[in-house]
Order: C-alpha cells, then structure tokens, then sequence
C-alpha cells in the first residue's frame, strides 16, 4: 500500500465515479483530501461514505467557473498547497456528428477539457512553488480512437490527452510530473446514463477482458501515477481498458 501522509490531495468531479474511488484511495493511505463538485448534494452524501476512511473535506465549485476555482485553490494553499491533482470532473453527451448540438458541444469542452486546464494551471502553480507535484487526468480511450456517436467527448479527451503531454513538457524540470488514465467505459453514474444495454453488449464484446472497469481498478492506476514509484513517469497516458487498444478483431472460443 502506498503511504501519502502529508499530501494534499484535490479531486475533481470527487462526489461520484473514478473520481470518489479516487478519494478514498488516498484517503485511506493518508492523504488530506479535498474533492471538488459542483452539486452540494453530491458533495454531502460523498463525505458520508468516505469520512471514516480518512480526511476529506468537500469543496462546492464548478470547474467551469475560473473565479470560483481560484478562490478555492487560495484555501488549499493556506492548507500547504496542492501535491496531487486528479481531474476527474466530466459530462458526456452521445450523438453523430452531423445532429450533435452546438450549445451541448460548447459545454461539453468547457467542463472536460477547459475545466480540466483551469485546475492544473492553478494547481500547478501551487507545486511548481512546492518544487514537487503530481497531476493526473481522467481521460479515455475515446480520447484515442474514433468511437461512433462519441461527439466532443472524444474531441475532449484527446484535447487532455495534449494538455497532460504539455504539461509533462513545460513541468518536468520543476518536479512535477503529468499523466492520463484513460479507461474504456467504468460501471459509473455517468456511463449508466449514456449506454443502452445494446452499447454495453457491444462495448464488452470488443474489450478482451469482456468486462467494463471498475472505478477502483482506475484509482488504483491513479495512486501508483501520484507515488514516488513513479517519478520517471511523465507525460505518459495509461489505457485502463482490458487490453481494449490492444486488440483487433477478437474472435472468441465458443
């Protein structure tokens, strides 16, 4: 188990998903963690699960809102500064290309990838001060590939894809390292939402593992990117797919 005693810790999208599992990986190995949301409801039954694994504290803002984030990061630096940032704040919308709305497309790239951008250029102002930091984004193979009816979430995604490699570049002489996960499909909230059982069908047809992933198989990959373990890791975007962009054509026993 790694040990993140004294870390400061910020979650992104923190109240559900990867990002919660997240939480409370680095709960439960020390760290002081704040997740981030931007429903209060969310953030509240999120701190009832996760209190008693260690210390978490909620923080209500819109990743979306560059104000607000600034004022919340000025408290975590009173706190000591961020060590740890893991961007996991997402929405999706499905749709082709041709039909998908404007408005939808517009709000989309504001929360994943503009979202996304504030908080690692603020948070990575607070450890380049530090002189040692660690970022970490949620990304996913959808970020890599052309799946059908993926609209600007696929667009997004490749979008962290570059800013995480940006980041790796222009930080890694400061101490500071910068990596994506990027899973398949997750058994969360989000996925439930968009995928008919017809998606799903096809989706675990297609990964080797046959399987969605689970949130904590994702945060798992997210600790060992944060540890000191992983230090010569930069600029790196880890599938966690099942072997999914391994794969071609998958003909199965029967």
């Amino acid at each position: 188990m790694y040990d993140f005693t004294g870390k400061i810790a910020v979650i992104t999208g923190g109240a559900g998903g990867i990002g919660e599992a997240a939480a409370a990986g680095f709960a439960r190995t020390g760290a002081k963690v704040y997740i981030m949301d931007w429903s209060r409801e969310a953030l509240d039954a999120a701190v009832g699960r996760l209190s008693s694994l260690g210390d978490v504290t909620p923080i209500q803002v819109d990743v979306t809102d560059r104000a607000a984030l600034d004022a919340a990061f000025a408290k975590i630096a009173e706190a000591g500064g961020t060590d740890i940032l893991v961007t996991s704040a997402a929405i999706v919308k499905t749709g082709r290309i041709l039909d998908f709305d404007p408005e939808t497309w517009t709000k989309i790239l504001d929360v994943n990838l503009t979202g996304t951008f504030h908080c690692c250029q603020i948070a990575g102002r607070q450890m380049k001060a530090k002189g040692k930091g660690r970022i970490i984004t949620v990304s996913s193979v959808n970020g890599q590939i052309a799946n059908t009816g993926r609209g600007a979430y696929s667009c997004t995604k490749g979008g962290v894809d570059m800013l995480t490699r940006l980041l790796a570049n222009e930080l890694g002489d400061k101490g500071i390292t910068a990596n994506a996960v990027a899973p398949v499909p997750v058994d969360t909230p989000m996925v439930l939402q968009v995928h008919s059982p017809k998606d799903r069908a096809i989706w675990e047809d297609q990964i080797p593992a046959k399987r969605y992933a689970k949130p904590e198989e994702v945060a798992s990959a997210i600790q060992f990117l944060a540890s000191d373990e992983a230090a010569y890791i930069n600029g790196h975007i880890l599938n966690v797919d099942g072997g999914f962009m391994a794969s071609g054509v998958i003909l199965r026993e029967e």
